[in-house]
């Protein structure tokens, strides 16, 4: 997508500096191109457009999702069959796959509309920087924004904290009394979707 944004003559610049700059170290030529999006940034006159940079990471890490380990998805039936006096201590495991994301620029819609053959929206900074999941199921890639108490709750889980520790990272958002019931909905919705592969108690 980000050939296709540039452009033939472009691309070709874009990569023939990055190829003089940044000799291949590895065996495979899959792995060549991991700080591409760091050279674009840095970079001028592509440095001058923060999109591309953008989307090169985006890109390279969607390429990392389909490439990382499978592993079986948990399924909610699981999740209920849990004892509630262990959900407290209950910690969860994500599936290999699963990569967060930070962009500042309208990159993912300016992704989805070259993907889509559909008119590309003009690059545009965003209010706020907004957090990207991105995962893998079965032979898919998917993708979605977080708002920040997802992406608060989502960190501590992946931190190998207990349930009861994901519910004191909602504190300062929610009241005391909705505070449980938020934090089963994400866990349940993180099931459903496919990210979880565990979830153990002491």
């Amino acid at each position: 997508m980000l050939h296709e944004v540039l452009g033939d003559a472009d691309f070709e610049a874009l990569a023939g500096q990055f190829i003089a700059s940044r000799p291949s170290v590895h065996r495979s030529i899959r792995w060549y191109g991991a700080e591409l999006a760091d050279f674009a940034h840095g970079t001028a006159p592509f440095s001058q457009q923060p999109l591309l940079g953008e989307l090169a990471r985006f890109e390279w890490m969607l390429a990392g999702v389909f490439d990382a380990a499978d592993a079986e998805p948990l399924t909610r039936e699981t999740l209920k069959a849990i004892a509630p006096e262990a959900w407290p201590e209950l910690r969860l495991e994500f599936h290999p796959s699963l990569r967060t994301l930070e962009l500042e620029w309208n990159t993912v819609a300016v992704w989805q509309a070259v993907s889509d053959a559909r008119e590309v929206p003009q690059p545009a900074r965003l209010e706020t920087p907004r957090s990207w999941i991105l995962w893998r199921r079965e032979l898919r890639n998917f993708f979605r924004s977080l708002d920040a108490l997802e992406v608060g709750a989502l960190a501590v889980a992946r931190g190998g904290a207990s349930f009861t520790e994901v519910c004191a990272s909602l504190r300062a958002a929610l009241p005391e009394e909705d505070i449980p019931l938020q934090a089963a909905r994400l866990v349940g919705t993180w099931a459903d979707e496919g990210m979880l592969i565990g979830a153990r108690t002491r």
